[in-house]
């Protein structure tokens, strides 16, 4: 699969959950780039230029210049049946299109549009990505839920350091 497909329907389930339950799926920062918005650290996995997890790096594998591919099933692990059944109804949605059809869509996106200046990679802030949706009100529980899985992030790392 082209990779730009794998970001493009991911950060649209990541948009989705967020206006849904407050929080992003990947928990990525999300960029504006020329063919749209963007899940940085995926991108960076996918290129080789950030640390991947042995989940990752286990199960998927770029496969020529701009594709990848599953070598293993990693599984479900910790993710919720809200979660798979949100990445389910989005790539039933948009998996099947063109790639470049469905960075077209994203391109239709207000907080890309908002965001992109050419030859730029813009940080794109999770609340613009509420606003575009009209979903202001989630504000507030995206707020502790980010704080939340900062904690929880922290705690796994001193726990991965103590072993």
């Amino acid at each position: 699969m082209p990779y730009i497909h794998l970001l493009k329907v991911l950060y649209i389930a990541d948009r989705e959950y967020l206006a849904e339950h407050g929080y992003m799926i990947t928990g990525d920062k999300v960029v504006a780039m020329t063919h749209g918005p963007v899940l940085s650290r995926i991108l960076n996995m996918i290129k080789g230029r950030a640390r991947s997890s042995g989940i990752w790096q286990a199960s998927i594998k770029t496969s020529g210049k701009y594709n990848i591919r599953l070598v293993s099933d990693p599984g479900d692990g910790d993710l919720s049946r809200a979660i798979t059944a949100k990445l389910d109804v989005v790539f039933g949605r948009f998996g099947k299109l063109e790639p470049f059809r469905v960075v077209q869509l994203t391109h239709d996106f207000p907080e890309w549009s908002k965001h992109y200046t050419v030859g730029t990679s813009t940080l794109i802030p999770w609340q613009e990505i509420l606003r575009a949706q009209g979903k202001e009100q989630m504000e507030p529980i995206a707020t502790e839920q980010i704080k939340l899985q900062a904690h929880q992030q922290a705690l796994r790392k001193a726990a991965n350091e103590t072993r």
